[in-house]
């Protein structure tokens, strides 16, 4: 059902009289139709009704708000997905087109309501983004969406659907080629279910669903890559890189003789899936040539000159050179030394971490920082409270450094803390985060607990969320470094 509970939704038909309009109300939880002008056009037609219906559905997953871009970007999903149930119908009485309402002649002249390949072919609809776009009315901004939607399934340039001719610009004449309207409908679904939230704005519903088309299709796929286009054709971000990865370089290193080595290489662009290799690495270092992490123990001390190389699967390639030192220390009694054990979760379970069962977690719904796994708190977005602890010996004589990467998406709006994350050690808060915080992707954040050494301590990540609207909290690649 509509809120995957079950329970069917209702339609109520012949609402009022003359009444030029359909509806969906939250509060009933159904469809409303009018009868149009003279109660003689009834507004029913099959995409009509997925419309009003995909409304059901976004108000139960995303929840966008209906105004600004986020509004129109409500309106377009239901012009998408009334579309698709259309060309899934296939009626011979109704011809599956990308035209909207186009049999219940609101317009008096047998046009439709809107044309998704050029949407501003109604007088009023938006082709492609603007900062002003989000002023329309929600109905005309859905026109960014549902272009881009048209884009993305079906391509650029006149073409001839089912006897219905299209003619779809893009922005700079950029050329799109289609992925075809399943897969575009599959990326879209994905995205409102689980990257969109109530304020997402159309930068934002492209972040959504090439993270989407990631996930379905790889990181670098055709479809990944007409998904950027096609959102690039309607003036919303960039074409993508059509050259090989990107080598973030880590910059210059320093380990002391002996000392573990745990350093995510990263790497983007390019076509999936990313082989990693490297030469010049200290003795006793290697990296996986699957994920791009560089670990081991550094044997030999010396500088070493550094290459680290991705290709892809067009064997194009990107690189990144540094140098390593490794110094056999200078007699301060410290050992330098990463504490954590199972630091980036990636064993699958939490130990030797403790707290709340299932907090490690290798679902899509929120990305590792590398490899599959995290630490995912709360989320719920009902009253919930989730914590992950560890307890380390700090060596005395040693400095000490506890980092992590952290994500946090919210469905809360404004400043006002809501949900928190608290980072305590031995019960002592040492950072907060709120949803005030959320942002796109993880940042690296770090304390500096020399103060600590010689003692034994437990650092503690506690998460608290509210009554309502989800917070997430995303903790990866953890450390406690000594030197």
């Amino acid at each position: 059902g509509i809120r995957n509970d079950g329970v069917g939704a209702y339609s109520r038909v012949h609402y009022g009289s003359n009444y030029v309009n359909a509806f969906w109300d939250d509060s009933c939880f159904c469809m409303t139709y009018g009868d149009g002008s003279g109660n003689t056009h009834p507004l029913t037609e099959l995409d009509v009704a997925g419309h009003e219906m995909t409304h059901g559905v976004t108000s139960n997953t995303a929840g966008l708000n209906y105004s600004g871009e986020s509004g129109g970007l409500n309106e377009s999903t239901s012009d998408v997905f009334g579309t698709m149930v259309e060309f899934y119908a296939n009626l011979s009485t109704d011809n599956p087109d990308y035209l909207i309402g186009e049999l219940i002649n609101i317009n008096g002249d047998g046009t439709p309501l809107r044309y998704m390949d050029k949407p501003s072919k109604d007088g009023a609809s938006a082709d492609s983004w603007s900062s002003t776009v989000g002023n329309k009315d929600v109905h005309y901004s859905s026109g960014v969406g549902n272009h881009a939607f048209y884009l993305l399934a079906e391509g650029s340039g006149a073409k001839t659907i089912n006897g219905v001719s299209y003619n779809s610009p893009t922005v700079n004449s950029i050329t799109v080629t289609g992925i075809g309207r399943d897969k575009a409908a599959a990326i879209w679904y994905r995205a409102l279910t689980t990257y969109w939230t109530s304020t997402t704005n159309y930068a934002n519903a492209r972040a959504g669903m090439l993270s989407a088309a990631t996930d379905l299709y790889g990181a670098g796929s055709a479809e990944y890559n007409a998904t950027a286009t096609a959102w690039a054709a309607v003036n919303v971000g960039s074409l993508p890189s059509t050259g090989g990865p990107t080598v973030t370089s880590p910059g210059n290193q320093s380990t002391a003789l002996n000392g573990s080595v745990n350093l995510q290489i990263a790497a983007s662009g390019g076509t999936a899936p990313l082989s990693y290799s490297a030469t010049g690495l200290p003795t006793g270092l290697s990296i996986n040539a699957s994920t791009g992490k560089i670990t081991g123990t550094a044997t030999a001390a010396g500088t070493y000159n550094v290459t680290v190389t991705a290709k892809d699967a067009a064997n194009k390639t990107g690189t990144a050179s540094f140098t390593w030192t490794v110094t056999s220390g200078g007699g301060t009694g410290c050992t330098p030394a990463q504490l954590l054990g199972n630091p980036g979760f990636e064993t699958g379970s939490a130990a030797p971490w403790t707290g709340t069962s299932g907090v490690v977690d290798n679902s899509s719904s929120q990305a590792a920082h590398s490899g599959s796994w995290k630490a995912w708190l709360d989320g719920y977005g009902s009253a919930h409270t989730d914590s992950i602890a560890q307890t380390v010996t700090i060596p005395a004589g040693c400095s000490a450094t506890l980092s992590y990467w952290l994500h946090i998406d919210t469905a809360e709006t404004g400043t006002t803390a809501y949900d928190k994350l608290t980072v305590t050690v031995n019960g002592t808060s040492v950072a907060t985060y709120s949803n005030a915080n959320a942002a796109t992707g993880y940042t690296q954040k770090s304390i500096n607990l020399s103060a600590y050494a010689g003692q034994t301590v437990t650092v503690k990540f506690n998460a608290v969320e509210d009554s309502s609207l989800q917070t997430s909290f995303v903790i990866d690649d953890t450390a406690i470094q000594t030197s």
